[in-house]
């Protein structure tokens, strides 16, 4: 790897982790990482010829009085759920799911059914198939961390209510540029980067990230204030939370995305909601570089406007 590229992922992640330890612990972050703050996270032993980098938490002492109880593995799913932008359908809906486009054996022949039965197989631990396009494993990794961070965010939902609008807030203004900074290793370096959760013997992806999606990210900046916006949605998956909806008056068309943790109490309310012309949604706007909304992250729902 270019040590270059290297050292700026690993400084990145090292702040990051650093960071979400201290907010388990106390509810917020430093700006600066000094000796006392500094969170015994270990670097492992590397073996020859991996780059592979594993990090060991040492966990929450049952008897310290921490502000949540809760693995770094899920707050790393909780922010990634904020910043990276989910598979829209359209993408699902034109991806072949085998070498030849036929989809594999005993797999439906619609897509996106397909995708699932896929992704659902990796979930229950079969390997791959070499068959497959590269592009379309990638989708299939990327998918599969999706679900994981989804069942993660599930499982831990009583801890991660503890997060109110305010700290979800300084969270995702923290996280957002350290994650841009880690995918500085897919410009040249690496084809893919994942982080994974071991424990117990099992290891789960939280985070998949290619190049196209390290570059959205890099040149990506995500609003430290909610903003209310009058918008009409033309597009909701139900399942996982991603959507389409019309702004600045039915001149554009973004995508948005509501993070799982927060989609079964917006769900009903949404679906509501798309009954009128205009839903009321509370989000972050993602911009580009010349400061152009290009996606919205979702995380509440107003009483849309009588005037």
């Amino acid at each position: 790897m270019n040590f270059y590229e290297s050292a700026r992922f690993q400084y990145a992640a090292a702040r990051l982790m650093v960071k979400l330890a201290q907010f388990r612990q106390a509810g917020k972050f430093v700006k600066n990482i000094t000796a006392s703050s500094n969170f015994n996270i270990q670097l492992a032993s590397q073996s020859d010829g991996s780059f592979n980098i594993n990090v060991e938490d040492p966990g929450q002492d049952a008897t310290e009085d921490e502000f949540i109880k809760i693995s770094l593995a899920d707050l790393i799913a909780y922010v990634s759920e904020r910043i990276v932008e989910k598979i829209d359908e359209a993408t699902l809906a034109n991806v072949p799911t085998s070498s030849d486009g036929t989809g594999p054996a005993g797999a439906p022949a619609d897509p996106v059914s397909a995708m699932d039965h896929l992704v659902e197989a990796v979930m229950a631990g079969r390997s791959l198939t070499a068959s497959l396009p590269a592009p379309v494993q990638d989708l299939i990794k990327r998918r599969v961390a999706e679900a994981h961070r989804e069942a993660r965010l599930v499982s831990s939902n009583a801890a991660i209510a503890r997060i109110d609008f305010a700290r979800g807030q300084k969270l995702i203004a923290m996280s957002a540029p350290l994650i841009s900074e880690m995918a500085t290793a897919l410009r040249r370096s690496a084809d893919t980067l994942e982080v994974r959760s071991s424990a117990h013997g099992q290891t789960r992806p939280v985070l998949f990230l290619d190049r196209k999606m390290a570059a959205d990210i890099e040149t990506a900046v995500v609003d430290e204030a909610i903003t209310p916006i009058l918008g009409d949605i033309t597009q909701f998956n139900k399942d996982n939370g991603w959507g389409k909806v019309k702004i600045e008056n039915g001149t554009k068309t973004v995508s948005f995305s509501i993070p799982y943790d927060i989609l079964p109490t917006m769900r009903q309310k949404l679906i509501d909601s798309m009954k009128r012309d205009s839903v009321y949604l509370q989000t972050y706007f993602v911009r580009d570089r010349s400061d152009e909304v290009v996606r919205l992250i979702a995380v509440g729902i107003l009483p849309t406007p009588t005037t």
